[in-house]
């Protein structure tokens, strides 16, 4: 077979075409950092990278509403323990009473109890972003707020009333919220206890409802109320018996306060279990997507000695023209 000049030619251009092609690819590899930069380049890999990719995304939204729902319940620990130190300053006001005197004192005090009662209103209608921290499983309105006559409501509901043979006094609002951490699952809502943990802190658990055998109000804040009113009636005696159960309602609060530690281990341990896994996941990633810089190298300068050679055995092969004499 005679090899003709015009076959020389056309086979040195698709070299020429093919070592120019290599080159720039590896090119775009060593700049992107990425072993292929089209799905067609690597379909297979392309389609084990967008899997991983949308468990990344999943995860790492995951682990931003642990870390909300973490922050939620650090806030509402703060607060409770802010009126757990509002509650110490009114015990130890009120305890001065015993010793007072004169009446203008017990109104003295009375009113100073009356000023942290509405400061115990404010620090349990705290919210956290857009969010009442002791609302319960309702959220549209303050928890808290008082009657005409004074008496405190709990989502629309007086928390004195309460009474557990009549289904008309249940805080039908105060469901549970749970965040959901089983694995694989990234949804919140309120009917997921076995796999969830509780985010939500009831304000009326917290504060206490109802009324004991005894016809005291197991809340604190109308407890605090009663102290207030017997102060201003000069009863005295009546009012350091109403002080005495204010002190064994106060263990709502070290029941409170100690569930809520708990729960924030449970979200701290799955933050660093999803933290670990996402760790995981991207290594995975830049398996399957990152060029590997030093073999890239070496490929890289392959195709470029290859391109060099190429244009350099051009001169010997594409013949002469008419242009190259004019030169």
């Amino acid at each position: 077979m005679r090899i003709t000049e015009n076959m020389m030619t056309t086979s040195y251009n698709k070299n020429l075409q093919r070592n120019i092609s290599n080159l720039a690819s590896s090119n775009l590899k060593l700049a992107s950092q990425r072993h292929y930069n089209h799905v067609s380049e690597d379909p297979a890999t392309a389609s084990k990278a967008f899997a991983i990719r949308d468990q990344i995304a999943r995860t790492e939204e995951h682990i931003n509403v642990v870390k909300n729902a973490t922050g939620e319940l650090e806030t509402a620990d703060s607060n409770i323990l802010t009126l757990n130190s509002i509650l110490e300053n009114i015990y130890e006001k009120a305890t001065k009473a015993g010793g007072a005197s004169s009446q203008d004192s017990l109104d003295a005090i009375a009113e100073e109890l009356n000023g942290q009662m509405e400061e115990i209103l404010q620090t349990m209608n705290a919210r956290y972003g857009d969010k009442f921290l002791f609302s319960g499983s309702a959220n549209s309105e303050a928890p808290f707020s008082l009657d005409a006559d004074g008496n405190l409501l709990f989502n629309g509901k007086q928390v004195d009333a309460y009474d557990k043979n009549d289904p008309d006094t249940y805080f039908t609002e105060n469901k549970p919220v749970y965040l959901d951490v089983g694995f694989g699952t990234y949804a919140s809502g309120m009917n997921t206890a076995k796999s969830g943990i509780k985010i939500s802190t009831s304000g009326v658990d917290v504060l206490g409802y109802g009324k004991d055998e005894n016809g005291y109000p197991n809340n604190l804040y109308s407890l605090i109320g009663q102290v207030s009113g017997q102060l201003k009636t000069g009863d005295k005696n009546g009012a350091m018996d109403t002080l005495a159960q204010l002190k064994k309602k106060q263990s709502n609060i070290s029941i409170a306060t100690s569930e809520i530690g708990t729960r924030e281990k449970m979200l701290e341990r799955t933050q660093n279990r999803l933290e670990t896994g996402l760790v995981n996941l991207q290594k995975t990633q830049k398996d399957l997507e990152a060029v590997k810089v030093e073999t890239e190298a070496v490929t890289n300068k392959s195709a470029e000695t290859a391109w060099m050679v190429t244009l350099q055995l051009g001169s010997s092969i594409i013949p002469p023209s008419i242009f190259d004499f004019m030169k």
